[in-house]
């Protein structure tokens, strides 16, 4: 701490140099004085003074450090700190800080600092971190849980600030902005893994169950359904696949016309995993989508050519894998500029051919519960949990081949 310290006359001053590209906003040098001689008290206000610059200096740069960094690390201090007037030294420094963010920010966020600095308040970044990093369940979901919970810490970033009140005057205020219920749903699911992690550690103020049995207001954005293909426009899109060259594009759309299956589904669709008359599915996202899915004829020598040729062992080859390993999103994007190009608008997506091809099993005849073995759904109710068994491959064989679209010869 000596590098922060300058003695002027009798009194010790703290000093902290700004970096140039900063200058213009918080001028050269941070100078206050400690108000005393004695070096060693003069360090620890220095500490703390030098600590609140640099969190200016982190803020100025962009990064989101949180205005209860210091706070933290006031705590920190004082606890460790045995000398008795050294404490009351901190503690007069940090009277100073709160009065300087009353001020600024309020009362509200200035009494939040100096109950986090006195350790009778406990701020979410203690243990975030920790809690992220032992989820155990997917890379994408545990991502989607941390953009979540920080959604909620934004909102109480004190963790004895949350109660059952506050939870749902919150959540009607995402309503009130267009959230949508399935998303709070969401939203509420990440949170109480993350309060669940939370109660472990008995923390004094801390409310149990602030999550259950909340009601929410439906007035957020309505999920708009997502629509068929029709089979001509399904034709059209495969068409412009081939005339742009994107024949993997095109691949792709001709299996998902004829198998209903998801787009990742086909992306991760080995070649070991493929025979001349099945797909068997082994990589999907519910247990329902592990299946055996039969070959429609119609794509037959599609399938043999991509067997034949495929170098890397996948059905859909040279595929780029997304950062949580999935395989679909760059055919995703692919798709979706391609639909939009044809004239279709957001109701309308790969998974719209999902859609075309259980609609065309059931204008068929096809019963309900074979269409979910074919494409993974769960199967519904009572009946179909617990008496439907799952169907032979010859049995979704022939349900398969009523299916039919203006194909010419697929290749």
């Amino acid at each position: 701490m000596a590098d922060y310290l300058e003695k002027r006359r009798q009194l010790y001053y703290a000093v902290l140099t700004v970096p140039k590209a900063l200058r213009d906003e918080l001028g050269v040098r941070f100078v206050k004085s400690t108000g005393t001689g004695d070096k060693r008290r003069a360090s620890i206000i220095a500490s703390q003074l030098v600590a609140g610059w640099k969190l200016q200096i982190e803020q100025a740069k962009g990064n989101d450090t949180g205005f209860l960094a210091d706070a933290i690390q006031f705590r920190a201090d004082i606890e460790k700190e045995l000398d008795a007037e050294h404490r009351d030294t901190l503690e007069s420094v940090l009277l100073d800080r709160v009065s300087d963010l009353e001020q600024s920010q309020g009362f509200t966020q200035a009494k939040q600092f100096y109950d986090v600095a006195m350790g009778t308040q406990t701020p979410h970044s203690l243990y975030f971190d920790n809690w992220k990093s032992q989820l155990t369940i997917s890379q994408r979901t545990a991502e989607q849980y941390a953009k979540d919970v920080k959604v909620f810490i934004e909102q109480f970033p004190v963790i004895e600030d949350v109660n059952k009140k506050g939870v749902s005057l919150w959540l009607d205020g995402l309503s009130a902005k267009g959230v949508s219920r399935d998303t709070q749903l969401r939203i509420i699911k990440g949170c109480r893994n993350y309060w669940k992690y939370l109660s472990r550690y008995n923390i004094k103020g801390m409310v149990e169950q602030p999550f259950n049995q909340v009601i929410l207001a439906d007035k957020g954005k309505k999920k708009v359904p997502r629509e068929p293909f029709e089979p001509h426009e399904i034709v059209e899109l495969w068409s412009m696949a081939k005339g742009r060259q994107e024949d993997t594009l095109a691949d792709l759309i001709a299996l998902g016309a004829y198998t209903g299956a998801r787009i990742e589904e086909l992306c991760s669709l080995m070649v070991k995993d493929v025979s001349e008359d099945v797909f068997n599915i082994i990589d999907s996202k519910t247990s329902a989508g592990v299946r055996a899915v039969p070959i429609h004829s119609h794509i037959k020598p599609i399938i043999k050519r991509l067997r034949d040729n495929s170098k890397d062992g996948y059905l859909l080859p040279n595929l780029t894998v997304g950062k949580f390993g999935d395989r679909s999103n760059t055919m995703s994007n692919r798709f979706s500029k391609l639909k939009v190009k044809a004239g279709h608008g957001h109701t309308k997506v790969f998974h719209s051919l999902r859609h075309t091809l259980v609609t065309t099993l059931v204008n068929a005849g096809v019963m309900e519960f074979h269409i979910a073995d074919i494409v993974g759904h769960e199967k519904k109710g009572v009946t179909g949990n617990v008496y439907a068994k799952a169907i032979s491959i010859d049995v979704k064989r022939v349900a398969i081949e009523k299916v039919s679209y203006p194909f010419p010869e697929l290749v």
